[in-house]
């Protein structure tokens, strides 16, 4: 990645790292589908040069300004970056599939922002979200951890010049503190979100920022490291052979960025102190060479542009692996693009000559803003405006969804919501924040429907798979004047079992007490687990329902629904709505009898009902019914789809709500 350095010693073998670090991760995105740790190369080295870039400004003018800092960074890091996010606006609204483009604006938005790492984090702990093909701009999650890193740099430098002030020492004492504290703080927090919350851990700034940290404390400690020059030879070249071998070794999407994070910073550091104290055989004459500080110059671009080229590349092949030549080809193409792209974009705008700080640099800056920002807002403009037409004819005859089971003819029509709508038609719960994200241990309570003057009170209580009945019972709310509460985690049934999410066995332990305070007339929840190797009604549901039962709580209970192995409204985009390979047989996912008939002494306070012919008939379950998508991944109900089943809930529910409000006032 782009970075700047001032300093006067040009340290040739940092281009030579850069290279490898971004061979590396493009290797291992193209041929290995894992993580290679190179970014984490990426922002040692970047600790390191814009500490010596910051201290340079500070040893000639005593300050460093904000204005000019920052405007002369985004000079160098924007122009080519938002180029390339320009060139996937036109490329996805042409060539990705539909159903990636909600997801796809996102992230072009969060990227051109600089906060596509928490958008990431956000989209790895939902369950709606997570299992999504990624786009083909997530790789700026670390330009967005690298942007905000220069911020805290810059107010980290200012600190420590109004300490050394104050102290009447010089900057880099007070520096050196900082740098410490922050290391440490930041270290011992990535640590432990890695080992509660790995996925949301990895996209975390406050996790990476230790990476950083060292990088700024090698570059205060550097001078003072003197080795014999064959121990620092060895050094490097171990360094090296670390950095090559880290992905092999180590699961690195999976366990990072924690304690584990420190093999491939460390390699990096041992890199650099090796130059430092060079040899004649050492590893900064391999990285050193000319033409990896040519190669050197072209890392950031590459680095931008291969995954670009990588997403594309599955987009018209439709193949998950990459031969060796189509890799090399990618490699190439992804070398070339850069060199145009730094030949033709970034060094023209680079060459101009006005300040950092200049009205005509926060101009040309913006306008670079404004053409990408501009054209990714018309883009979900126009997709919304469809999609606010569509929405109104859901219901209809024409798109009847669950009615269909009650209608001899359906006309043949293009599915609703489309492709490219699909990913958002979800319920409530999942937008607004009330759906709990994993790793979180509290119990929310949201209200919906009628929330004033009401009749009666249903708490939809349980995962993912509670939270999207949510639209059905809010379609009936205002007729039937109830307040419906919503109680849901993500990836946390409620059952007492002991899940390996920490969050979800705490949310379990204190749920009960939060449902009875707010004094439902109902609660309503799965009975049991739709996959295919699932047989039984867990016992920690039995638990929870027996709890409810011993507080003369009732619930109404529901089957589960249909399950898929692959991501469905992808698979419709790609193969059509009644293709084979998007269905999954009913046989398979609910045997008869069900889990629930096969208890011998089931709670006597829950009432089970049976949706399943409204997402399967005799032989399989389908994608599409009444001319509605059903889900928005691989088994999530759309909200679209459940509103329209939601008369024959309420047809259920009604009658019970009403007896079971009586028992509780009598």
């Amino acid at each position: 990645m782009e970075t700047v350095n001032q300093n006067k010693k040009f340290r040739p073998e940092i281009e030579g790292l850069r290279v490898i670090a971004a061979l590396l991760v493009a290797v291992y995105h193209i041929w290995l589908g894992k993580v290679s740790g190179g970014v984490d190369v990426f922002f040692v080295v970047s600790g390191f040069l814009i500490t010596t870039s910051l201290l340079s400004k500070v040893r000639r003018t005593g300050t460093v300004n904000f204005f000019d800092f920052i405007f002369g960074l985004l000079r160098r890091l924007v122009p080519a970056a938002f180029f390339i996010l320009f060139t996937v606006i036109v490329l996805s609204y042409f060539f990705l599939p539909e159903v990636q483009w909600s997801q796809t604006i996102k992230e072009i938005f969060a990227s051109a922002f600089y906060y596509e790492n928490w958008q990431l984090a956000y989209t790895a702990t939902d369950y709606l979200d997570h299992t999504n093909a990624k786009s083909p701009v997530q790789h700026f999650w670390a330009m967005s951890i690298q942007g905000q890193f220069y911020i805290i740099w810059f107010l980290l430098i200012w600190l420590a010049i109004w300490s050394a002030k104050w102290m009447k020492t010089t900057v880099k004492k007070p520096l050196f503190i900082l740098f410490l504290i922050l290391f440490a703080v930041s270290f011992v927090f990535s640590v432990y979100l890695t080992a509660i919350n790995q996925p949301w851990a990895y996209f975390d700034t406050r996790t990476r920022v230790w990476e950083f940290a060292l990088g700024g404390l090698l570059c205060l400690l550097l001078t003072r490291i003197k080795l014999p020059h064959m121990l620092a030879g060895l050094l490097g070249w171990l360094g090296l052979l670390m950095l090559v071998s880290c992905g092999l070794v180590l699961n690195v999407s999976s366990l990072f960025p924690g304690y584990v994070a420190l093999w491939p910073t460390l390699a990096a550091v041992f890199i650099l102190i090796s130059g430092e104290n060079p040899s004649k055989f050492g590893v900064e004459k391999l990285l050193g060479t000319a033409w990896m500080v040519k190669l050197g110059a072209l890392s950031y671009g590459f680095y931008l542009w291969h995954w670009v080229v990588l997403t594309f590349y599955h987009v018209f092949k439709e193949v998950k692996h990459v031969p060796l030549t189509d890799g090399l080809l990618i490699l190439a193409g992804s070398l070339l693009l850069s060199w145009l792209t730094t030949r033709f974009v970034e060094r023209p705008l680079r060459k101009m000559k006005f300040p950092n700080k200049s009205a005509r640099t926060a101009l040309l800056l913006g306008s670079l803003l404004a053409i990408v920002a501009g054209s990714n807002a018309f883009w979900f403009y126009q997709m919304s405006s469809d999609q606010v037409a569509d929405q109104k004819l859901i219901g209809s005859d024409d798109y009847p969804g669950a009615r269909s089971i009650d209608m001899d003819n359906v006309p043949q029509k293009d599915y609703l919501p489309e492709a490219e709508a699909i990913k958002n038609d979800k319920a409530d719960p999942y937008t607004d924040g009330c759906h709990v994200a994993a790793g979180d241990p509290v119990v929310k309570v949201c209200e919906y429907g009628v929330t004033e003057n009401y009749d009666y009170t249903v708490a939809l209580v349980g995962s993912s798979h509670a939270a999207h009945w949510q639209p059905a019972l809010v379609k009936m709310a205002e007729k039937n004047k109830i307040r419906v509460l919503n109680i849901t985690k993500s990836g946390c049934r409620f059952s007492t079992y002991k899940a390996k999410q920490p969050s979800c066995i705490a949310w379990n332990q204190h749920v009960i007490d939060k449902i009875v305070a707010e004094k439902p007339d109902i609660v309503f929840a799965n009975v049991d687990v739709g996959y295919w190797n699932i047989h039984e009604v867990p016992v920690g549901y039995i638990e929870q329902f027996e709890a409810l039962n011993k507080k003369g709580i009732e619930v109404f209970g529901v089957r589960d629904t249909p399950y898929f192995r692959k991501d469905v409204p992808t698979c419709v985009n790609q193969y059509g709505a009644d293709s084979p390979k998007c269905q999954t047989k009913r046989e398979v996912l609910f045997p008869e009898p069900s889990d629930w008939a096969k208890l011998k002494n089931p709670p006597e306070n829950v009432h089970v009902f049976d949706y399943t012919d409204f997402f399967c008939d005799e032989e399989v379950c389908r994608p599409v019914i009444g001319n509605v998508m059903v889900y928005v991944d691989n088994g999530h109900i759309s909200k679209s789809y459940m509103e329209t089943l939601s008369p024959y809930i309420e047809k259920d529910l009604i009658p019970l709500l009403k007896k079971a409000k009586a028992k509780r006032l009598s």
